[in-house]
């Protein structure tokens, strides 16, 4: 998703990026994330008008039930009506959820409730793999599932039902593997996709070559591990 001047404000505001950290990309559910949610609602409404129209038109031999026909339907109508409105909860929670992807980290927005909602920040340094899975509705309208590996003992990231997912994923790898040879280079990324780099704050961090290649060796071997441990289970 280009990020616009405006939205590029409001984010940074919101979100805790830096002032100077560059945001590459704004990633948002696909429409058939909002589609489901609205299909449950509408099949669900259905079903509650069908077993009321069912009780009235069978249901003549029964006085109770012949006496009430007004009052069951206009109920149901009532309960259906609830249960589409009901829809648009999940629907906007849905909107409300991203994920943005700067030069240093990716940030994802959740929106578990109305009233509350959880950021996640994961550095770049910090991904030791990343792949992409689709489902068999997926791979028709073009939307999966972005699985971002850790190292060690942290928790993994997962961004489901988002489109274009393989494009999503490379732009993900881009930016690590450049974040990785700025952080090899002694220098902090300020702009990417470009080739040009600059220091941040104007200030080099500089970096220990034998220690940084320390860190990757471990990195590895702890993916490695964990992909033994997930054959062997």
């Amino acid at each position: 998703m280009q990020v616009t001047p405006q939205n590029d404000q409001y984010l940074h505001k919101l979100l805790p990026i830096d002032a100077d950290e560059k945001i590459i990309g704004v990633y948002r559910h696909h429409w058939f994330a909002y589609m489901t949610s609205w299909v449950v609602g509408v099949l669900t409404a259905l079903l509650i008008m069908g077993v009321a129209i069912a009780l009235v038109m069978f249901g003549n031999n029964d006085s109770t039930i012949a006496n009430y026909k007004g009052p069951i339907l206009a109920g149901a109508a009532v309960l259906a009506t609830v249960v589409v409105a009901g829809s648009f909860v999940p629907v906007y929670l849905r909107t409300q959820e991203q994920l943005v992807l700067t030069e240093e980290a990716l940030v994802q927005v959740l929106q578990p409730s109305l009233f509350a909602n959880k950021i996640d920040q994961l550095g770049l340094q910090h991904i030791s793999d990343v792949s992409v899975t689709q489902d068999f509705f997926g791979s028709i309208f073009g939307y999966g599932t972005v699985h971002l590996e850790t190292p060690g003992e942290q928790d993994n990231f997962d961004f489901v039902i988002v489109p274009t997912p393989h494009e999503m994923a490379r732009e993900i790898s881009q930016a690590h593997e450049n974040y990785n040879a700025a952080l090899m280079g002694g220098r902090m990324p300020t702009t990417l996709g470009n080739g040009n780099w600059q220091s941040k704050n104007t200030q080099n961090m500089q970096i220990d070559p034998e220690q940084y290649q320390q860190f990757l060796q471990f990195q590895q071997m702890m993916a490695e591990q964990q992909k033994q441990s997930g054959k062997d289970q």
